[in-house]
């Protein structure tokens, strides 16, 4: 085969033709009707209270609730995020987060530094014992969503990831896409 450069969809072969790309022919939606819709929210639901109660047992032995475990999240998944990003993500106000934050920083499981781009800016990043904790946290929630992904199976795992993937926000998906410093 020549050597060229796949470009989205398309095989750019010099002294070729470039081949159309067709759109994929819509599946018949037939099939999604108001009871798959509250299946789908159903499972969403209790999947959500499972990962989450995961977490919160460990969190409450602590006096911590899940603002501090999503400020946790973000903050180890995303170093050096700043107050302001990480409001927006979470779709809260700075007062929503001000407590959690301040009770993180005080035990030294978060430390703020001044941006030395904007100097106006906090950025975030985790402590060691921060992260230890963060570790401890998402242990069972991954143990969780291991079994799961070992009983559906690849394939599925994909799909589900894909009925994700165009359920959440385009302002997500570009966090997606970023992606954090800390993905493999």
């Amino acid at each position: 085969m020549a050597s060229g450069k796949v470009l989205g969809h398309v095989q750019d072969v010099p002294g070729r033709k470039k081949a159309k790309v067709r759109a994929p022919v819509p599946e018949d939606a037939s099939w999604i009707t108001p009871e798959t819709m509250y299946r789908g929210l159903e499972l969403h639901f209790f999947a959500h209270l499972n990962l989450a109660d995961d977490a919160d047992r460990q969190l409450s032995e602590l006096g911590f609730g899940r603002t501090h475990h999503r400020i946790l999240y973000f903050v180890s998944r995303t170093p050096g995020i700043t107050v302001g990003e990480m409001l927006s993500i979470l779709r809260v106000t700075h007062q929503n987060v001000q407590r959690g934050l301040g009770e993180l920083v005080r035990k030294g499981l978060i430390e703020q530094r001044t941006s030395m781009v904007d100097r106006r800016q906090r950025q975030l990043f985790i402590t060691g014992e921060g992260q230890e904790l963060f570790d401890q946290l998402t242990k069972r929630q991954f143990e969780r969503i291991s079994r799961a992904y070992s009983a559906a199976g690849q394939t599925a795992v994909k799909g589900f990831w894909k009925v994700l993937w165009h359920m959440i926000e385009d302002s997500d998906r570009e966090w997606l896409e970023r992606g954090s410093s800390k993905d493999a």
